[in-house]
């Protein structure tokens, strides 16, 4: 009991793990079982980690994380500006999925100033590789070593990384083979200037700036043996060299400096309402309104034309044929002599007639015949007189 009431009245002090970083270069941290004092059972996502800003949600904007499956450990990575605050506070959290045992590291980045910061740099895009494959220390070495023994031999003493990010996270597009690597942006610099080797080496790929993006394998340079030799599918066509007290036009460039200069206010500072930029929306609402109506006067005036004037001839010339010789069927079936025989009772029409299609029978007709005139067997409602009562014919044959 005396224990909880001196939890709750005295603050615990954390014992935070501090991490020393120096300006302009890239630091990385590995987040790993060891970490929390745990041991690696050999699953591959036993451990989940989390890392953010003390009593923060997210990380500050120049510092990532990353896991990789390759190695089954996170990474935090990022280029320190230069800050007012030199202390970073971070909380990393992680979580063992086999027992739910959750815990919770404190580390902090201690910021500190770099003597003699790189002037002239290198940048490079790596296709064949990600980020996650650079914090391999034989694999940075090895790219370290082309430059200090074959092409910019002068920065050997303090030749170093100054930027590091995912190609995805610059703009750039996934490769369509998911084996295939993401590929990673790498600046190494130095306050040593350029070597003939590098220069010659820009104006030798100096036309392949105007081909974006540009296809791997597209262009073999004199240098490209050294960088195959141990793994490295560079794009040419990305290649620059840079120097900070000039005015680079590139746009990766000037993306990549302000987004390292930006002032250490992580804090959402929501815009004002008059900031806002106006819009107008009535070129939109004119031509929502009447390149429908347009489309439809269209349609309407094809489909009047086509119903009006454009229909099909509809005559037909057996149906003219049987109607125009019609009267004279009659008048030669009349002179032949024959008759019309119906029955009293059915009213069948005789089996010689040509008319034996037709029936008069009651069923057809409906109702009886009445001689009288003032029947209303089935005349509805409306009572109206009958009509006058059937005569049957009389014929005489022509002599």
């Amino acid at each position: 009991m005396i224990l909880k009431i001196l939890w709750l009245f005295f603050p615990v002090i954390v014992c935070a793990k501090d991490y020393n970083v120096l300006m302009s270069e890239v630091f990385e941290i590995t987040i790993d079982p060891t970490m929390f004092n745990w041991t690696y059972e050999g699953r591959k996502d036993q451990f989940v980690y989390e890392a953010t800003l003390a009593n923060s949600p997210d990380l500050p904007s120049w510092i990532h994380y990353i896991y990789s499956e390759k190695h089954h450990c996170g990474f935090l990575y990022g280029v320190p500006p230069n800050r007012n605050q030199p202390i970073v506070p971070l909380e990393v959290v992680g979580l063992n999925k086999v027992d739910y045992d959750t815990r919770i590291e404190n580390i902090n980045i201690v910021i500190q100033e770099k003597l003699g910061p790189a002037t002239y740099e290198v940048h490079m895009k790596i296709d064949n590789l990600n980020v996650d494959d650079m914090f391999e220390v034989d694999r940075m070495e090895s790219l370290k070593e082309i430059f200090r023994s074959q092409l910019w031999k002068d920065s050997e003493e303090d030749l170093y990384v100054t930027f590091l990010e995912s190609a995805i996270d610059m703009g750039a597009r996934k490769p369509a083979n998911p084996v295939e690597g993401e590929g990673v942006i790498v600046r190494l610099g130095s306050e040593v200037s350029f070597s003939s080797e590098l220069l010659q080496l820009q104006e030798e790929i100096r036309p392949l700036y105007k081909v974006q993006p540009c296809p791997r394998n597209y262009k073999r340079t004199s240098v490209e043996r050294f960088f195959r030799d141990v793994g490295f599918t560079l794009d040419w066509c990305s290649f620059r060299l840079i120097h900070k007290e000039e005015n680079n036009n590139s746009a990766m460039h000037k993306s990549t400096i302000g987004h390292l200069n930006d002032d250490f206010n992580d804090e959402w500072i929501p815009i004002s309402r008059h900031s806002l930029p106006l819009r107008s929306y009535n070129n939109e609402l004119i031509i929502t309104i009447t390149v429908p109506m347009v489309l439809m006067l269209i349609l309407v005036f094809v489909l009047t034309f086509i119903l009006c004037l454009q229909h099909d001839d509809l005559t037909d010339e057996y149906s003219e044929f049987f109607f125009d010789n019609l009267y004279h069927i009659c008048i030669d079936w009349f002179s032949s002599g024959e008759r019309i025989e119906l029955s009293e009772h059915n009213g069948i029409i005789s089996k010689n007639s040509p008319f034996q299609h037709l029936s008069l029978s009651n069923n057809t007709l409906g109702h009886e015949y009445s001689d009288s005139p003032n029947s209303t067997i089935n005349r509805g409602v409306h009572c109206r007189p009958s009509p006058p009562p059937y005569v049957r014919p009389k014929f005489k044959p022509e002599i």
